[in-house]
């Protein structure tokens, strides 16, 4: 879960004056290179864990939720084509503590039957094994929470692609997992032919839903940001899905001075057996 599904504008724009970035990124030639430049654990930073954890305990025992902003709303709506079964099972790749499951449970029909595994990092996921429910679980392994699923009607991931050492093979791992459908909220990708390894730095605070609880310091954190190949990704996606949905979504994504990075999200549904592929990327339209 990417920080800024929680951050106004105004704050992102105050905060990057605060930072001092203005903009300007250096590339490195490996996520390994640009995480010899993170201290404290990168994303398995201690403060980070708890201080998603704790905003998302928060959020759990909210009775109301009066703001779901655009990334929300798409998985939201994503989850209301599923409901006629009664159950939806979901496997939520880079879920933090749960947020997501939290808000679609508060939303959808009490009837609705939800089985949602969360995919994180070793420490986010054993510090929010605390939350697990009967509908809720948390596991550190993409692939064997993909092989535990009885069916995946829904894989959802937002800004967690580029999070990861290698986008492209955890993109693989997700085509190759049978899902009904894959939502991709957030997503950033470069135009060019080649991987884009920058460092993203921002706020403690940003991380999670909601504001910084009271006894966390605000400050500056940093991790490895990748933005993987476009045409590479439509590559694997449409070897075996098909577009439903394209939106513009540009809070995955960030300036790197002489690259060409854009922001994405898209819905895509697994293709049967015996239908030829029918819907291509092409500058930006589904068609």
């Amino acid at each position: 879960m990417n920080a800024r599904d929680f951050v106004p504008p105004i704050a992102v724009a105050a905060a990057r004056k605060l930072l001092g970035r203005k903009g300007k990124r250096q590339q490195y030639p490996s996520y390994a290179a640009a995480l010899a430049e993170c201290s404290d654990n990168a994303y398995e930073n201690r403060d980070i864990v708890q201080v998603v954890l704790e905003k998302t305990k928060r959020l759990r025992a909210a009775t109301l939720y009066p703001h779901v902003n655009a990334t929300s709303a798409y998985l939201i709506v994503s989850l209301m084509q599923k409901t006629v079964s009664g159950s939806i099972s979901v496997v939520d790749f880079g879920g933090a503590c749960g947020y997501h499951y939290f808000l679609a449970r508060g939303i959808l029909p009490s009837k609705v039957t939800l089985r949602w595994t969360v995919v994180e990092t070793p420490e986010m996921a054993k510090a929010a094994n605390e939350l697990t429910n009967d509908e809720l679980s948390f596991s550190s392994d993409l692939s064997a929470a993909i092989a535990r699923a009885e069916r995946i009607d829904l894989l959802h991931t937002s800004g967690t692609l580029q999070c990861t050492d290698r986008p492209l093979g955890y993109l693989r791992t997700i085509v190759d997992s049978g899902a009904e459908s894959i939502l991709f909220n957030r997503l950033g990708l470069t135009k060019g032919d080649r991987n884009v390894v920058v460092i993203h730095e921002s706020m403690l605070s940003w991380n999670g839903p909601g504001p910084l609880p009271e006894h966390f310091e605000d400050r500056a954190v940093r991790y490895p940001f990748v933005f993987p190949p476009e045409a590479e990704f439509y590559s694997i996606l449409n070897e075996r899905y098909d577009l439903a949905m394209t939106f513009e979504d540009e809070s995955g994504m960030f300036a790197v001075p002489g690259e060409s990075i854009i922001g994405r999200g898209l819905l895509a549904n697994k293709r049967t057996s015996h239908a030829p592929g029918r819907a291509h990327f092409v500058r930006g339209v589904v068609g």
